[in-house]
């Protein structure tokens, strides 16, 4: 072995040796791991090293009386489960560093390294100084004459000062209730102490000063500060009373309750937020808060007449809640309010992630946000912020956390939710919003923010593809804000601009746009503000300078030559976003600027062209499919261009790059039965696609269908050609001198320039669309309802129709039936050639899952009930755009 490996060894050793408290009672032998190392068996001291963490852990297990029975738990088990009761982030990732070792030293063909057996060791003393210094019960045992308030309180203080750098140097236990406590710190080339008297009872602690000449600790060391920490503070007594006098003029006399405030000045942190509260009453927000049933992961809706007091209810217990509503919902003013309560919780904190670069982490957002709070040690904000959040007396406020994803997307929320896994402890309540629909809406989102045991092992492996530890990721009560016919917003700006009621969100924003910019006196600034704002939406970015502001509207967007925000002609709109930055007050404000970017044909054009693409939210779509768009036609002619499409978390702006003309209907039983007649004897044919193969058949899956005479019986004839394999549809397509759609012809087709959500607009209609709703007869919500009302009865009487009464389920383009009914196949194969994308959902879903942007996956060979498909023809030259349509 090295000598460098011998000494870290010998230092080592003597690091352990502080430990023997808890060795000694515990029954630990530390020395086993160092002599494994010494010999040259690294992969034994890991493996020791893994037995001595799951003793400590199942100490701490017990402590906190953690449900079950941690005898028979692995050390897996043994993390996630005591995970919640540790405060500390560097126990946390030492815990984690163990782990991952002790899986990897039991993983054949790995090698175990010195260097790796070292690190085991130096990561167990981390866990070993934690408890010692902060003279934690759990692994200490408890001090047999202390009141078990005041050793929780001392081991809160003494964590306090572990994390910002000290050690415990002193701890006496004088009586009872009251303890002193001495921690150094080394700062450069000196030594920095900090002296703590606690105590429940200052009576008490007057006995003991009187006992000892007012003198406890008889020493020169400086102090960097002296506290005395009481239940109770009087005013005049603090500063003049006996115990003052007996003190000296050195010490400070502190609350308990206050005494973080001696450190961070969380009110500092919280200050901004008071600008921001409404000046009127606030008015009730109905709201309904849906949470999963642990044992049989059903969902389940408890509905509450307030949603603040729904919230109130929920931070003030352990739980992590995600509100979701609509632009101009209230999200932002019930989580402003609720952190600037100071009933919910001793420690609040609060974070707009709209305001965060998306290429920043979340700790150094934080840090960044905290560090002007902070007395001293602004280095170690982050580290104070985890501490107090893995207290348990704190709250964390994360709003709009889908403007701080980098990706809206279920793995660009992983990626979030690993930045955030320091934070979300079960321990305290952190409360985020979104505006994403599919937070709540997406089914394996729905499995990793409920707190049922329902996760997929699909799920799981896609969570550790994605870097993600399945243990860390957070579970949240979803509350979703009622949607009434006018939000908190829209009422207040209808009121303030006295504008008629029943204005769209749109309109209430335009309007405001407008009159702002009047009575700044440049009006004509507003046709300027799309291409400024919109495209700068566009590539996701939402803050900027006052420069910035001069370079794109010019210096007479300014007053006196002054570049300020009360100068601006802008400022009624804008709020401050750092030193001489600004946003908007809402973000649907530059979500609607890019909306009118949008609705011109050129300027879709170049978001298209966006490295990376386009930043494009629902709520710009939404605004989009409300403006006048291009006339709808009725030739089912789908025309070169660029369109918005995917879903709700994923949108894009992609081009297609000449014009196809749709079938008006999906194919019919009839236009199949024509197909039938021309194929070969073996049921193949000359139209055959040159990868198809052998044994493939174009007749029907017969014994698949519902109805076994579905292709003789002439009842049968306009319904859609189902059970019917892609190569069939290939081959079919070829013999009519057509082809397949593309998934991006089909979606662009479905839904228009605009990106509606159904083919008739984005306003749901059981009666415009044959779906799972339709044959029960009311919404169907959950996969749980969908099986319970539908999956039954409804099922069987359940199946495709002809489109004929659904003449409101027309595109803009006059293509009819494109959504619900059965799905259609595509000429699209993502990674595997043997499936093909299929799109527009069918008779068996739900409503909310047969919209324009619905896609799935099917094996070519595959032949199903509700998949059928619709053919398209390429449009070469002007003359032929003029035929008539299949």
């Amino acid at each position: 072995m090295s000598t460098v490996v011998d000494e870290r060894l010998r230092r080592l050793r003597s690091e352990l040796d502080d430990h023997s408290r808890i060795a000694d009672r515990l029954g630990l032998d530390l020395e086993r791991p160092l002599r494994s190392l010494t010999d040259g068996y690294p992969e034994n001291a890991v493996a020791l090293i893994g037995k001595l963490t799951e003793k400590l852990l199942k100490e701490l297990w017990r402590h906190h009386n953690i449900e079950g029975d941690p005898s028979t738990k692995a050390l897996n088990d043994l993390v996630k489960r005591c995970r919640p009761h540790i405060r500390s982030s560097t126990v946390v990732d030492a815990l984690e560093d163990i782990r991952r070792l002790r899986n990897r030293s039991t993983h054949d063909g790995y090698d175990i390294s010195d260097e790796d057996g070292l690190l085991a060791v130096r990561r167990l003393v981390d866990v070993l100084v934690w408890f010692t210094d902060t003279g934690s019960a759990a692994l200490l045992g408890g001090e047999p004459d202390m009141a078990p308030e005041v050793a929780r309180r001392c081991e809160f203080l003494a964590g306090l000062y572990v994390t910002l750098g000290y050690r415990q140097a002193k701890r006496f236990v004088l009586s009872t209730d009251t303890v002193y406590l001495l921690f150094c710190r080394e700062s450069g080339m000196r030594l920095e102490y900090v002296e703590l008297m606690l105590s429940k009872d200052a009576d008490d602690l007057g006995t003991v000063l009187a006992s000892s000449g007012g003198e406890l600790l008889r020493t020169r060391l400086p102090k960097l500060t002296r506290f005395v920490i009481l239940d109770d503070v009087g005013g005049g007594e603090a500063a003049t009373g006996p115990l003052h006098q007996m003190l000296g003029v050195d010490f400070r006399i502190v609350r308990y309750d206050g005494f973080v405030d001696t450190i961070v000045n969380l009110e500092a942190h919280l200050a901004g937020l008071a600008s921001f509260a409404p000046a009127e009453p606030r008015t009730a927000v109905a709201a309904a808060v849906m949470t999963t049933d642990p044992h049989t992961g059903e969902s389940k809706v408890v509905q509450s007449e307030d949603a603040a007091e729904l919230l109130t209810r929920l931070a003030c217990g352990s739980a992590n809640v995600l509100v979701t509503g609509r632009p101009g919902s209230g999200k932002s003013t019930l989580l402003r309010s609720l952190a600037l309560s100071p009933g919910i919780r001793r420690f609040r904190f609060y974070f707009d992630l709209g305001l965060k670069p998306k290429d920043e982490p979340f700790s150094e957002y934080a840090a960044r946000l905290l560090a002007p709070a902070m007395a001293s040690d602004r280095s170690r904000a982050y580290d104070l912020f985890l501490y107090l959040i893995r207290s348990g007396t704190a709250l964390c406020v994360l709003d709009a956390v889908d403007e701080g994803v980098e990706e809206a997307s279920p793995a660009g929320f992983l990626r979030l939710f690993t930045d955030l896994a320091s934070v979300l402890s079960a321990e305290s309540a952190v409360v985020m919003s979104s505006r994403v629909s599919f937070l709540a809406d997406s089914p394996q989102v729905r499995q990793l923010l409920d707190s049922g045991a329902g996760r997929s092992e699909q799920l799981v492996e896609q969570m550790y593809a994605n870097g993600v530890d399945p243990s860390r990721v957070p579970h949240f009560h979803v509350v979703r804000l009622a949607e009434p016919g006018a939000t908190p917003l829209e009422r207040r700006l209808t009121a303030e601009l006295a504008l008629p009621s029943g204005q769209t969100l749109a309109d209430v924003l335009g309007a405001h746009l407008t009159r702002a910019l009047a009575e700044g006196g440049r009006p004509d600034l507003e046709q300027r503000l799309p291409t400024a704002f919109g495209q700068a939406f566009l590539t996701d970015r939402t803050v900027f300078s006052f420069l910035d502001l001069h370079r794109l509207l010019g210096a007479d967007a300014f007053t006196d030559g002054s570049l300020g925000l009360d100068a601006c002609v802008l400022a009624p709109l804008l709020r401050p976003a750092g030193p001489d930055h600004v946003a908007f007050v809402h973000t649907a404000y530059q979500e609607l600027l890019a909306a009118r970017h949008l609705a011109e044909a050129i300027h879709r054009d170049t978001a298209a062209d966006i490295p990376g693409g386009a930043f494009l939210t629902e709520q710009v779509r939404a605004f989009l499919a409300g403006m006048p768009g291009s006339p709808e036609t009725d030739d089912c002619l789908l025309p070169a261009g660029t369109y918005l499409v995917g879903p709700a978390e994923r949108l894009l702006m992609r081009r297609v790059p000449r014009p196809v003309r749709f079938d008006r209907h999906a194919v019919t039983v009839a236009r199949y039965r024509r197909f039938l007649d021309a194929l070969d004897a073996d049921g193949t044919s000359r139209w055959d696609h040159p990868d198809q193969p052998a044994h493939v058949t174009h007749h029907p899956w017969t014994d698949r269908l519902r109805r076994p005479d579905y292709y003789e019986n002439p009842r049968y004839d306009a319904h859609p050609a189902i059970c019917v394999n892609w190569w069939s549809a290939y081959a079919f397509a070829s013999f009519e001198g057509k082809r397949l759609p593309t998934a991006l012809e089909w979606e662009a087709a479905a839904r228009g320039t605009d990106g509606r959500l159904f083919p008739w607009g984005d306003t749901p209609d059981e009666h415009h669309i044959n779906c799972a709703d339709s044959w029960v007869g009311r919404p169907v919500v959950t996969y749980q309802a969908w099986y319970r009302d539908f999956a039954d009865d409804a099922l069987r009487r359940a199946g495709v129709t002809p489109d004929g009464p659904r003449t409101g389920n027309r595109s803009p383009f006059g293509v009819r039936d494109m959504v619900g009914n059965c799905w259609e196949w595509t000429s699209t194969s993502l990674t595997d050639p043997g499936e093909a994308v299929i799109c527009g959902g069918s008779y068996d879903n739900p409503m909310r899952a047969v919209q324009t942007s619905t896609k799935g996956i099917y094996r070519k060979r595959g032949g199903s009930n509700a998949v059928g498909f619709r053919c398209v023809q390429d449009i070469v030259d002007s003359s032929e755009a003029e035929e008539t349509t299949a």
